[in-house]
């Protein structure tokens, strides 16, 4: 087939897609139309040759297939409450409310957007996964509630932009610690809250206070994250990297980023 045509064959399967999150270079000068957020380089990352990984609310895969094209010895994407959305459903209904200035519903309690059958989801993930002629095995469950013990232990754990979705967010990093051999990467929403000095400070949001998803609930600071990591039985956390330079006090003083840090089993 010429090149073209692949070109063509492989535009038109990302377009059927209708929700990325991720931007995912597939080759052949198709880009999938996501978003860049965190660059893999930005997790601080030793060499993966050899070793294996687990990414965690995968979503589309670019963390998964980047570890794999990093010479990872084995990749596992997991994800489950993504995988089952119709997202394209989901964006529409949280326009609506919010225009109707109503609190969104949490996305798997509105009537035919939650289909764990046919995983609506999982396609962006699906057409990557193809177009690149990945290995990553894929596991769809919850991480709360999943067997660790048949998941199994990895030497480097990707939980990025996960944290700050889990109603308890202790019990996940607990979670965490059992599935981790070496190195957990934590990305999270985080806030600098004025005036605590060195306190240990989340913030919780009710509903869909924070930018009008009902999924969001804690918001720690540095300081917390960094506790709770330890007291989930990580010996040593480091926080790697932050934006809050970049970010801009609301009318409380408060200032929201995005923090990264490197937890140590």
């Amino acid at each position: 087939m010429a090149g073209s045509d692949i070109t063509e064959r492989l535009r038109a399967k990302v377009a059927a897609v209708p929700v990325w999150w991720h931007e995912i270079d597939l080759g052949h000068g198709v880009i999938t139309p996501g978003h860049r957020g965190w660059d893999f380089d930005a997790l601080a990352l030793s060499s993966l040759e050899g070793k294996t990984v687990l990414d965690v609310g995968a979503w589309d895969g670019y963390f998964s297939f980047e570890a794999e094209r990093r010479s990872a010895a084995r990749v596992v994407a997991l994800d489950h409450y993504v995988w089952a959305l119709d997202l394209e459903g989901w964006q529409r209904h949280q326009r609506e409310r919010l225009a109707q200035g109503a609190q969104p519903l949490p996305a798997h309690e509105v009537p035919g957007l939650w289909q764990p059958e046919t995983l609506p989801g999982k396609r962006g993930f699906d057409v990557a996964s193809e177009a690149l002629g990945s290995s990553v095995e894929t596991v769809v469950a919850d991480f709360m509630e999943t067997d660790l013990d048949s998941l199994g232990r990895f030497d480097v754990v990707l939980y990025l932009g996960v944290l700050y979705h889990m109603e308890n967010p202790l019990a996940a990093l607990r979670r965490l610690y059992e599935v981790s051999g070496e190195l957990a990467v934590v990305e999270t929403e985080a806030a600098h809250f004025p005036g605590v000095g060195a306190r240990a400070i989340c913030e919780f949001f009710e509903g869909s206070s924070l930018v009008g998803d009902p999924s969001n609930w804690w918001v720690p600071n540095a300081a917390a994250l960094v506790a709770m990591c330890r007291s989930a039985g990580f010996s040593e956390v480091r926080i790697v990297s932050d934006t809050r330079n970049h970010g801009v006090p609301g009318p409380d003083g408060v200032v929201r980023y995005r923090l990264l840090a490197h937890a140590f089993r």
